[in-house]
């Protein structure tokens, strides 16, 4: 880890790119690493977007913002906080936040650093000469210039071919762990997110239509800002914001 933090709430930022990887972090940090499923109950409020049969996503980009660290007293969890692309298939690459101990599940940790509250980070997931790359830069804060990389296996995840196991969901969630998930109490801010599908099928009015994907377990809601189009594949928000109840 490289980095250095004056907060007692840090983050840790790693890329993990399969459901059953996942960063080992310690309690009352914040931990970037690959979303785990776990057996207990989970609250949940989530936005995806499907894309037509064979045209997948193909990449996200976006800035992640560091939120503040959870109350001083939670000590359950993990709670994550990302956006990510899933395939059918299973699996998904996205460098979610996440607080808390991931109760024992197998930890395979790519390199990683530090940042601090109001760091922001850029995160990009893309799929290019048949492999997919993940990438984050922080921009700001007492880390800012640090960089890390992942490459994923080919056979974790198809791109640009139709098929069972292409990436056709764009997901951003906020997913609650643990039993003390009503003490959410800050926003989780991403700005200038970016998603860019193989072809231009349907993909305008899809984006455009941000309500009805909107999933709520009664843990919150999603707040979008600035919707516009850089080109017929890519759909863009200036700011898309998770928040508590």
């Amino acid at each position: 880890m490289v980095g250095t933090s004056t907060s007692s709430q840090v983050l840790e930022l790693g890329f993990t790119s399969t459901l059953s990887e996942t960063l080992n972090p310690m309690l009352s940090t914040l931990i970037l690493g690959a979303l785990a499923l776990l057996a207990q109950p989970t609250h949940a409020i989530s936005w995806g977007l499907f894309t037509p049969s064979g045209n997948p996503w193909i990449q996200m980009v976006f800035t992640q913002h560091v939120p503040q660290g959870p109350p001083s007293d939670v000590n359950s969890g993990p709670w994550f906080f990302w956006c990510g692309l899933q395939p059918n298939g299973g699996g998904v690459l996205q460098p979610p936040g996440n607080q808390g101990q991931p109760d024992g599940l197998p930890a395979i940790q790519s390199e990683g650093f530090w940042v601090d509250e109001g760091a922001q980070i850029v995160g990009t997931v893309t799929w290019e000469n048949g492999q997919w790359g993940q990438t984050a830069q922080v921009i700001s804060g007492q880390a800012a210039g640090q960089s890390i990389s992942l490459t994923s296996q080919t056979n974790y995840f198809q791109g640009e071919t139709p098929g069972f196991d292409n990436t056709n969901f764009a997901v951003c969630d906020a997913e609650l762990d643990g039993s003390q998930t009503g003490e959410w109490n800050f926003p989780v801010v991403f700005t200038d997110l970016f998603i860019r599908a193989a072809t231009s099928d349907g993909i305008e009015a899809l984006c455009a239509d941000t309500a009805n994907p909107v999933h709520s377990a009664g843990a919150g809601s999603i707040q979008f800002e600035g919707f516009s189009m850089l080109d017929a594949e890519t759909c863009h928000w200036s700011t898309v914001t998770l928040l508590p109840p």
